[in-house]
Protein backbone atom coordinates (compact mmCIF):
# COMPACT_ATOMS: atom_id res chain seq x y z
CA UNK A 1 0.00 0.00 0.00
CA UNK A 2 3.31 2.20 1.10
CA UNK A 3 4.50 1.54 -2.31
CA UNK A 4 1.31 2.20 -4.21
CA UNK A 5 1.08 6.03 -2.28
CA UNK A 6 4.39 6.53 -3.11
CA UNK A 7 4.06 5.69 -7.17
CA UNK A 8 0.90 7.80 -7.36
CA UNK A 9 2.71 10.74 -5.43
CA UNK A 10 5.72 10.57 -7.82
CA UNK A 11 3.21 10.31 -11.07
CA UNK A 12 1.09 13.81 -9.66
CA UNK A 13 4.26 15.75 -9.17
CA UNK A 14 5.90 14.26 -12.68
CA UNK A 15 2.15 15.99 -14.40
CA UNK A 16 2.24 18.90 -12.02
CA UNK A 17 4.66 20.35 -14.36
CA UNK A 18 2.32 19.66 -17.52
CA UNK A 19 -0.98 21.32 -15.56
CA UNK A 20 0.59 24.68 -14.74
CA UNK A 21 2.58 25.37 -17.91
CA UNK A 22 -0.79 25.97 -20.12
CA UNK A 23 0.31 29.26 -20.52
CA UNK A 24 1.80 31.64 -23.26
CA UNK A 25 4.02 34.43 -22.02
CA UNK A 26 3.10 37.39 -24.38
CA UNK A 27 5.71 40.31 -24.67
CA UNK A 28 5.39 44.16 -26.41
CA UNK A 29 5.43 47.54 -26.25
CA UNK A 30 2.33 50.10 -26.25
CA UNK A 31 3.22 53.48 -27.18
CA UNK A 32 0.92 56.69 -28.54
CA UNK A 33 0.40 57.85 -32.34
CA UNK A 34 0.46 60.86 -30.86
CA UNK A 35 3.85 61.59 -30.30
CA UNK A 36 5.15 57.53 -30.07
CA UNK A 37 6.11 57.85 -26.73
CA UNK A 38 5.87 55.03 -24.07
CA UNK A 39 2.45 54.82 -22.05
CA UNK A 40 3.38 54.04 -18.78
CA UNK A 41 0.33 51.92 -16.77
CA UNK A 42 -1.15 50.76 -20.14
CA UNK A 43 -3.73 48.11 -19.22
CA UNK A 44 -3.45 44.84 -21.13
CA UNK A 45 -6.41 42.21 -20.23
CA UNK A 46 -7.14 38.80 -21.54
CA UNK A 47 -10.88 39.84 -22.99
CA UNK A 48 -13.45 38.05 -20.59
CA UNK A 49 -11.37 37.20 -17.75
CA UNK A 50 -9.68 39.32 -14.99
CA UNK A 51 -6.31 38.25 -16.30
CA UNK A 52 -4.15 41.26 -17.17
CA UNK A 53 -0.90 43.64 -16.56
CA UNK A 54 0.23 47.08 -16.98
CA UNK A 55 3.11 48.60 -18.71
CA UNK A 56 5.99 49.65 -17.30
CA UNK A 57 7.91 52.71 -17.32
CA UNK A 58 8.85 52.07 -20.87
CA UNK A 59 5.79 50.84 -22.17
CA UNK A 60 6.68 47.72 -22.07
CA UNK A 61 4.71 44.79 -20.75
CA UNK A 62 5.13 40.56 -20.08
CA UNK A 63 1.68 38.41 -20.19
CA UNK A 64 1.32 35.17 -19.02
CA UNK A 65 -1.91 34.33 -21.31
CA UNK A 66 -4.06 30.99 -20.95
CA UNK A 67 -3.22 28.99 -24.22
CA UNK A 68 -6.66 29.46 -25.44
CA UNK A 69 -6.48 33.14 -24.99
CA UNK A 70 -7.66 34.50 -28.17
CA UNK A 71 -8.14 38.35 -27.87
CA UNK A 72 -5.95 40.68 -25.58
CA UNK A 73 -7.94 44.29 -24.99
CA UNK A 74 -5.37 47.32 -24.53
CA UNK A 75 -6.45 50.56 -22.49
CA UNK A 76 -5.02 53.99 -21.14
CA UNK A 77 -6.84 56.49 -20.10
CA UNK A 78 -7.19 59.46 -22.95
CA UNK A 79 -6.50 56.78 -25.39
CA UNK A 80 -9.12 54.43 -27.55
CA UNK A 81 -9.27 50.89 -26.35
CA UNK A 82 -8.02 48.28 -29.12
CA UNK A 83 -8.74 44.56 -29.05
CA UNK A 84 -6.18 42.89 -30.75
CA UNK A 85 -6.38 39.01 -31.64
CA UNK A 86 -3.43 37.06 -30.66
CA UNK A 87 -3.27 34.16 -32.92
CA UNK A 88 0.63 32.25 -32.67
CA UNK A 89 2.16 35.59 -31.81
CA UNK A 90 3.95 35.91 -28.54
CA UNK A 91 5.14 39.64 -29.08
CA UNK A 92 2.42 42.22 -30.13
CA UNK A 93 3.64 45.96 -30.46
CA UNK A 94 0.65 48.14 -29.78
CA UNK A 95 0.17 52.15 -31.07
CA UNK A 96 -3.31 53.54 -29.54
CA UNK A 97 -4.85 56.58 -30.64
CA UNK A 98 -6.03 59.63 -28.83
CA UNK A 99 -9.79 59.37 -27.98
Amino acid sequence: MKRIITLFAVFFLINLEWITAQTVQITGTITSSEDELPLIGATIVVKGTTIGTITDLDGNYILNAPEDATTLVYSYVGMLSQEIDIGDRTVIDVVLDPD
